[in-house]
C-alpha cells in the first residue's frame, strides 16, 4: 500500500458552505479526515468476498493516514485517538472506561484480534473497527466545538463542522458522520431531524464564537452535542434490534455493531452501565433457540451480554 506525503490542498479561500454552515477559513484538510475512514471501510469490506481482514493494511491507514498527509502536516485517526489530551478533554468518558485510551484501544484490539476482540469473527472485527473509527470522528468533531467555545475561536468550529460533513462529492456529503445521521434518520423515518438541525447548530456556535458571546456559544454547542447523542442512541437502538432479529432467525447477531454506539451513549449521557436488559434478553433468546443457532452465534450473543462497566479490555489499556 502506497502512503503519500506532501499532498497539496486542492482549494483556496474559505471552505464552501453546505447551505447551512458558512466557514470563514479553509478546512479542506479536516474534511479529508473522514476519507481515511472510507479507505479503511473499503478494506474491511473484502470479507464479503470471503477474504480475511487485511489487518496490516488497515493498521497502516489507521496510524499513518492517506488523504490527510497535507504538506508537512498529517492528521491521523490514531494520532487523535491515543493523544493523552483525550483523558483531560473527555473526563467523563475516561472515568467511564477507566482509561484515557478509550477511543484507540477498542480499534487497536479489533484490528489485531486481541483483548475483547480475541474471539471475534472477521465480520465482528469489521463492525468493531468501522464503528470505532466513527466514534473517533464524533469525538474529534466535538473536540473542536469545545475548543471553539472555550477560546471563542470560530476557526476551531469550522474544523469541527468540516470533520462532521467530510468532503463534498457529487453535491452531497457521503463520507462522514453527516451521512450516518441521514442514514439513521431514514431507518426510523425521521428525515430532517438530525443532520440539518446539527449543521444549523454548528452555524450558531460559529456565529456566537465570532461575536465573542460565550453563553450563546455554550448553548449552541449543547444543541450540537444533543444531536450527536441522538445519532448514537438511534444507532444503538437499530443494531440491538438487528441483533434480536438475527438471534431469532438463527443468524450471527454481531454484537460489535451495537456495542460502540451503546458505549458512546452511556458515557456521553451518564446512563447506567451496563445496559443489562437488552443484552441479557439477547443471550436468553439465543439459549431458547439453541437448536437453530450456531456455536459462533451463541458466543457472539454472550459477548453482547458482556458490555463492560467502563473498565476492562473493551475501553481500557490496549492488549
Amino acid at each position: 500500500m502506497f502512503i503519500p506525503v506532501g499532498l497539496p490542498l486542492k482549494t483556496s479561500g474559505p471552505t464552501k458552505s453546505d447551505g447551512y454552515y458558512h466557514a470563514t477559513t479553509n478546512r479542506e484538510h479536516y474534511q479529508k479526515i473522514p476519507s481515511d475512514y472510507q479507505e479503511i471501510d473499503a478494506l474491511t469490506n473484502v470479507i464479503k468476498e470471503g477474504k480475511p481482514i487485511p489487518a496490516a493494511e488497515i493498521f497502516l491507514l489507521y496510524e499513518l493516514g492517506m488523504h490527510t498527509r497535507i504538506g508537512v502536516r498529517s492528521k491521523t485517526l490514531r494520532g487523535f485517538a491515543r493523544d493523552p489530551e483525550r483523558a483531560e478533554e473527555f473526563p467523563i468518558a475516561t472515568e467511564y472506561y477507566g482509561s484515557g485510551t478509550f477511543l484507540d484501544c477498542p480499534i487497536n484490539n479489533a484490528i489485531r484480534g486481541r483483548g475483547a476482540a480475541e474471539n471475534y469473527s472477521d465480520a465482528q472485527k469489521r463492525q468493531a473497527i468501522n464503528k470505532g473509527i466513527l466514534r473517533v470522528l464524533y469525538h474529534w468533531s466535538k473536540h473542536y466545538v469545545i475548543g471553539g467555545c472555550a477560546d471563542l475561536d470560530s476557526g476551531d468550529v469550522d474544523e469541527g463542522w468540516a470533520i462532521y460533513v467530510g468532503l463534498k462529492v457529487d453535491g452531497d456529503y457521503p463520507n462522514s458522520l453527516s451521512a450516518l445521521a441521514r442514514s439513521r434518520e431514514g431507518n426510523f423515518r425521521r428525515e430532517g431531524t438530525i443532520d440539518i438541525p446539527l449543521r444549523q447548530a454548528f452555524e450558531r456556535v460559529r456565529q456566537a464564537a465570532e461575536r465573542g458571546d460565550s453563553a450563546a456559544c455554550d448553548a449552541a454547542a449543547q444543541e450540537v452535542f444533543s444531536r450527536y447523542n441522538a445519532m448514537s442512541y438511534l444507532a444503538t437502538v437499530r443494531y440491538i434490534g438487528v441483533t434480536y432479529s438475527d438471534v431469532a432467525e438463527g443468524k450471527d447477531p454481531g454484537p460489535s455493531r451495537s456495542k460502540p454506539w451503546l458505549s458512546t451513549s452511556q458515557s456521553s449521557l451518564r446512563l447506567p452501565k451496563p445496559a443489562r436488559l437488552p443484552t441479557r434478553q439477547s443471550w436468553h433468546i439465543s439459549r431458547r433457540k439453541r437448536n437453530g443457532i450456531t456455536e459462533e452465534s451463541q458466543d457472539a450473543a454472550l459477548v453482547l451480554g458482556q458490555i463492560k462497566n467502563g473498565t476492562g479490555r473493551d475501553g481500557g489499556a490496549c492488549v
